[in-house]
């Protein structure tokens, strides 16, 4: 299967039927690791608001989520997007696996979301991993974000979790610095490392920052 890179030294992998999908690949930090390396701003940093490369891989993008969610111990296999619409009855069993499970509360998840998560699990896939994504915390009631402020945790006031357009992940298996830099080539919005944990990704505005 022929393999060639973009201007960005991107990896993107050419299938018979000429169709060109990206992959991770290990040997180049996974896929994204060329693309943010010289340019990775100081954490923090925030840049303007634009179209996003997730808008441009929809049509390309494989968008089944196989999630295991680490607080409830809960699996989820999804379908979220059918014939060309959203499939509502998957959506809503997206929603409720990445409620805010100590309040047991719901609000719908970004969309854009979606389409990140399978788009990287897809990459993982193509490079010899399950795909299955290890999920920590989407939406956040107010309540359960100001106690996780109040015990210390990486919890910022005004978190895009309370708003249900944050997700914090990674994938068994894979490290974590790889996943943030691919994230961040998504430009969905903001992206957070925090090493040898998990990857904060979110639909606000292009920015980055190393947690700890």
């Amino acid at each position: 299967m022929p393999v060639a890179k973009n201007e960005n030294n991107m990896v993107w992998v050419r299938h018979k039927n000429g169709e060109s999908r990206m992959r991770l690949n290990r040997r180049d930090l996974l896929l994204g690791a060329s693309a943010a390396g010289a340019s990775c701003a100081l954490p923090g940093t925030a840049f303007a608001k634009k179209a996003s490369r997730i808008d441009t891989l929809k049509p390309i993008i494989n968008p089944e989520l196989r999630m295991w969610n680490a607080n409830t111990n809960e699996r989820l296999s999804s379908v979220f997007w059918r014939d060309g619409n959203f499939d509502v009855q998957e959506l809503r069993r997206i929603d409720w696996f990445m409620r805010d499970w100590r309040q047991a509360e719901v609000k719908p998840c970004s969309r854009d979301l979606l389409w990140s998560l399978a788009a990287i699990s897809e990459a993982a896939i193509r490079d010899g991993h399950s795909g299955e994504i290890r999920f920590l915390s989407g939406y956040r009631s107010r309540k359960t974000n100001n106690y996780l402020r109040e015990i210390g945790r990486n919890a910022a006031r005004n978190s895009l979790h309370i708003e249900a357009k944050a997700v914090d992940f990674s994938f068994p298996g894979i490290p974590v610095e790889p996943i943030f830099k691919y994230a961040k080539w998504l430009e969905v919005g903001g992206c957070g490392h925090y090493p040898g944990s998990f990857v904060h990704m979110d639909t606000g505005i292009v920015r980055e920052w190393i947690g700890s």
